[in-house]
């Protein structure tokens, strides 16, 4: 982030110097309000107390001229002897005996009497900061603390580190403090080399406990904020954020040198040098750490910083390694680091903030509060100053980087802020590029599929195996495509909130059994078995019917997409008021590494399945939205190549949702109150006074209601509540039109329409379906199992009657055309027959005038029978068809004489109707093609035989009988013949009369039977 005024070098060294200022009046400040009220020094080697007033505030310095014997132990309980048989020296306290030792390895002792206030028997305390290295207390001849073990060699002596409080009793006006020192370890300096003193009990704990609480409350700061760098780091690695790690460990080091250095708050079991060792490690740590944060903070490469790692190594292994006695190496190899770091930091941290780069500012007060406390530490720790335990340089300049953490936190908010807009827009032209692009690829896509299913259709003759295989593969590929269209719309509607939802009661075996029905219908190839095991009482759940639909059919479309074989099972259970369902598969499962992703958008969980399956992973995150717009939850359990299980809970319809307005409502319809339907008795005169009969199925007596009130004036309609009641109407009634529900329990209307389209054609009877949803698969399935039309619920009164006024005015015309057809094909009589006809009549008026009169009679009959108005009605007597068969077969007996033979086997008072044109037929055909087509001719059979219900009609012969192959095309014609179409006309006119056709069975060199069968009417 940059400033919009960059600052020049000049104003940069100016904020330096102010900061340098501020911070050193903060310190000299802090030493005036811990300074102790004007107090006597020690001179000669004795303090004058007696006028001065003990309080528990403040404490008193024993900083002065004390009495020292250099080299020697004087004897605790006899100083004022020794100090008379010897004349002492005087040594500055506190300060290095190196003047009067001429080195600083050594030992002496130290002596200082005090005379005190006389305050009567009270409690005293000596607090010693610092003596270098071991050393020994006593008060008027008795040890009262010792600091380490003195002695007069390296081997005697124990030297020891940190301050020592000693208390003691004083009942005199008089103290007398020996102290025995020895250094024999640090060769650079020894003896009292910081002030000692004294003061009440209270007074000496006080200052102790204030000062290590400052030093505790230091090294928490510090690791209360290294923790929070380095969790940072640790959290956002992959942003490599280096800075964040070494600014933590940094802290670290520093808050651990801090807990070790000064008071001492953590004491470790070492001696003096090694405790020297070890805080110039750590002070040097803490410099390179520093400076490698700042390089990484700035990002830039520094061969500056490279040489300052190198000398750190370099100055490590020399603390390490160096003898004491030649520290002074080191001690100048640190100058050096500290240098050339302290213009490494000032120098990228002023180019930086001359940039323009803010962030500058607060690591320049960073660097700057690190600098001033060190150049104190080294102005204390040279004697020249005197400063209680200062922390306020330590946490100024971690403040200062939590300040600039905060700065970027706030400006990584800022830009996080800026570009979630800037996201959320992208995201928003997305989504409309996916929805537009969804609209204009469907019509591309549609012409695709039907090119392909048009192929498959009217070129299968010619198409190889692999040409098929190729085709229905693409067909696949784009349904699935279709599919995932449709997915990307709906997303768009659900995150725009555009999507409709209606909820009500709905009965869930419903709607599963017609998801069910969609996806067997689709003509999936793979051999997967559904199994539905939701019972049909299961209770009503609250749901968007076309909506749930859709969760069901994306779940179990998944399912089939990704189970290769085996089994999906749905399943629910219900507890309290909430409805789980489940989509059980044996297929290839999930992996643990996508179970968690797989309902977010575009997560697929294996995308190399994509072109196989097709989809970009959006199915079961509309599920997901679709589910939770009902109050609901989805989930999911799998184990790879075991299967998945996918569950979603809806909630059940309470009483209150009951009277919910049916979905095929519509304003301008007006109901009456819904009541008990009872079907009237069907009687002839009603049947044909209606100029159509329709059967209309559904479930809901509701429903029914609506379709009656819009159709029932123009129609006769019969009612049938689910689709096993529709096949007995079928089976027993003859009907111009089928409307029916989809959705519909134990049987769904696409099952219907398969059943009914087992035995009518799609002219022999018309379907018309009620479906709730308007999507290409449920309407394709529609189609594909045989509906001829649908209409979407809610339904519209026009647009129903409309639709059902073209089906069955269809229908009726093609029952005209196959009369017509009939009475056309038999008054087509064939010349050669008229021909041969007559030239019998001639022959006979010679030979046998009573013959010749006779056939004239039958021949007469069947011209004027075969010319007859009645032919194009739909039913006549069966006695007017036998007449013109009687007349058809007179006339060929006897023109071919014993080579044709006819039975009649006739049950008497036969009074039904048959078809008019539909025996003579069949008998013409089994005497011209079956007995004729014998060199020896053949017999006739012409049976009518009375059944239970029904009447059968047979016609046999032993002629040459007919291939299997060719009885399909003559049933369905296909045949190029005459003899083909006359088969066809009559089957067809008697399943759209009957409900069946006609039934041939044939063997080649033996014959064939014909037969129908005629209801009682």
């Amino acid at each position: 982030m940059r400033s919009n005024q960059p600052m020049t070098k000049k104003k940069i060294l100016l904020l330096i110097t102010l900061l340098f200022i501020g911070l050193t009046g903060l310190r000299i400040a802090w030493i005036m309000f811990h300074k102790t009220p004007d107090q006597p020094y020690v001179e000669k080697g004795v303090l004058d107390l007696s006028n001065w007033t003990f309080t528990d505030k403040y404490t008193v310095l024993l900083d002065g001229e004390w009495e020292f014997f250099p080299n020697k132990f004087i004897n605790p309980n006899n100083s004022a002897k020794h100090v008379k048989t010897e004349e002492p020296s005087y040594i500055t306290v506190p300060g290095s005996w190196k003047d009067e030792l001429d080195s600083h390895i050594g030992h002496g002792t130290y002596r200082l009497k005090i005379i005190l206030p006389d305050n009567g028997e009270m409690m005293h305390g000596l607090r010693i900061e610092e003596i270098t290295n071991a050393a020994q207390i006593y008060i008027n001849g008795r040890k009262i603390s010792d600091y380490g073990t003195p002695g007069t060699s390296r081997d005697t002596s124990i030297g020891k580190r940190g301050p020592r409080l000693a208390f003691f009793p004083v009942n005199q006006n008089e103290i007398d403090i020996i102290i025995h020192v020895s250094n024999y370890d640090l060769p650079f300096r020894g003896g009292i080399t910081d002030s000692i003193k004294i003061g009440t009990e209270t007074a000496i704990i006080k200052e102790d406990h204030r000062s290590q609480n400052f030093q505790l409350a230091v090294f928490i700061v510090y690791l209360l904020h290294s923790v929070y760098a380095i969790v940072l780091y640790i959290m956002a690695r992959k942003y490599y954020q280096k800075e964040l790690l070494f600014y933590g460990l940094m802290l670290i080091v520093a808050g651990f040198t801090v807990l070790i250095d000064d008071d001492m708050v953590l004491q470790l079991p070492i001696n003096a040098e090694a405790y020297h060792r070890l805080l110039h490690i750590l002070f040097s740590t803490v410099l390179i750490t520093l400076v490698t944060a700042i390089k990484y903070l700035f990002n830039v490469k520094s061969r500056l910083h490279s040489i300052l790692v190198g000398l750190y190594i370099v100055i490590v292994i020399g603390i390490i390694i160096v003898p004491i006695e030649h520290f002074y190496l080191v001690h100048n190899g640190k100058n050096i680091l500290y240098l050339l770091s302290f213009y490494l930091l000032f120098s990228l941290t002023i180019k930086f903030v001359q940039k323009g780069n803010d962030e500058g500012i607060y690591v320049l007060f960073f660097i700057t509060g690190y600098t001033s406390n060190m150049v104190w530490g080294t102005l204390i720790n040279a004697g020249l100053v005197k400063i209680p335990f200062y922390p306020f340089d330590f946490i100024i300049y971690v403040v200062a980087i939590a300040l600039l953490l905060l700065k970027r936190y706030m400006n990584m908010l800022q830009v996080n802020e800026q570009q979630t807009i800037a996201l959320k827009e992208a995201d928003r032209r997305k989504d409309e590029f996916l929805a537009n692009t969804s609209h204009e690829l469907r019509n591309p896509l549609h012409g695709i599929i039907n090119i392909a299913q048009t192929m498959l259709q009217h070129n299968a003759e010619t198409l190889t195996q692999k040409n098929k295989d190729d085709l229905k593969l693409l067909v696949r590929i784009g349904e699935n495509m279709r599919f995932t269209l449709n997915d990307i719309l709906d997303l768009s509607k659900i995150q725009e909130k555009q999507i409709q939802f209606y909820q009500k009661p709905v009965n869930l075996h419903t709607v599963t059994s017609v998801v069910l029905d969609l996806v067997r219908f689709m003509g999936d190839e793979k051999e997967l078995q559904l199994n539905l095991n939701i019972p049909n009482n299961f209770p009503l759940v609250y749901a968007d019917e076309n909506r749930l639909m859709q969760i069901l059919f994306n779940l179990i479309h998944n399912a089939v997409k990704y189970t290769p074989e085996g089994s999906i099972t749905i399943d629910a259970y219900y507890t309290n008021d909430k409805a789980t369902i489940n989509v059980k598969d044996t297929g290839v499962g999930i992996s643990p590494e996508a179970i968690d992703s797989i309902f977010n958008p575009y997560e697929q969980e294996d995308s190399s399945m994509t072109a196989i399956g097709g989809g970009i992973g959006l199915g079961l995150h509309v599920c997901k939205q679709l589910v939770e717009l009902h109050g609901g939850e989805v989930s999911v359990k799998s184990e790879q190549n075991q299967g998945s299980t996918f569950s979603f809970t809806l909630p059940l319809a309470d009483e209150s949702m009951m009277n919910h307005v049916n979905i095929m409502e519509k304003p301008t319809v007006i109901l009456e109150e819904a009541a008990t339907l009872t079907e009237e008795p069907v009687s002839e005169q009603m049947r044909y006074h209606k100029a159509a009969q329709i059967l209309v199925v559904d479930d809901d007596p509701v429903n029914l209601k609506v379709i009656s009130k819009i159709l029932d004036k123009d129609y006769y309609l019969i009612k049938a509540t689910n689709g096993h009641e529709a096949l007995q109407y079928i089976k027993d009634n003859q009907f111009d039109l089928v409307v029916s529900d989809v959705m519909m329990p134990q049987m769904s209307g696409y099952e219907l329409t398969r059943h009914i389209r087992e035995q009518y054609t799609l002219s022999e009877l018309p379907i018309l379906l009620l479906t709730a949803r308007n999507q290409i698969e449920d309407v394709q399935t529609g189609f594909n199992v045989g509906a001829n039309d649908y209409v979407i619920k809610p339904v519209d009164a026009v647009e129903l009657s409309a639709r059902v006024h073209s089906l069955i005015h269809l229908k009726l015309a093609i029952h005209e055309q196959l009369r017509m057809e009939a009475a056309w094909l038999q008054a087509q009589i064939r010349p050669h027959f008229l021909f041969n006809t007559l030239n019998t009549i001639a022959s006979l008026s010679e030979i046998d005038p009573m013959r010749m009169t006779t056939l004239l009679n039958h021949f007469g009959n069947y011209l004027r029978r075969s010319f007859n108005v009645r032919n194009t009605e739909k039913l006549i007597p069966l006695e007017e068809e036998l007449e013109i068969v009687r007349s058809y077969v007179y006339i060929e007996q006897e023109r071919f004489g014993d080579r044709l033979n006819v039975e009649w086997h006739l049950d008497d008072h036969l009074e039904i109707n048959v078809p008019p044109l539909s025996i003579q037929p069949l008998v013409e055909n089994s005497i011209q093609h079956g007995v004729l087509k014998r060199a020896t001719g053949g017999t006739v059979k012409i049976t009518v035989r009375e059944k239970e219900s029904e009447v059968m009609i047979c016609i046999h012969d032993d002629g040459v009988g007919i291939d299997s192959k060719k009885i399909e095309k003559l049933l369905s014609g296909k045949a190029s013949s005459k003899r083909g179409i006359g088969i066809a006309n009559t089957n067809q006119r008697l399943k759209k009369l009957f409900g069946n056709g006609l039934q041939i069975e044939s063997t080649p060199n033996k014959g064939t039977t014909v037969l129908f069968n005629i209801p009682k009417q």
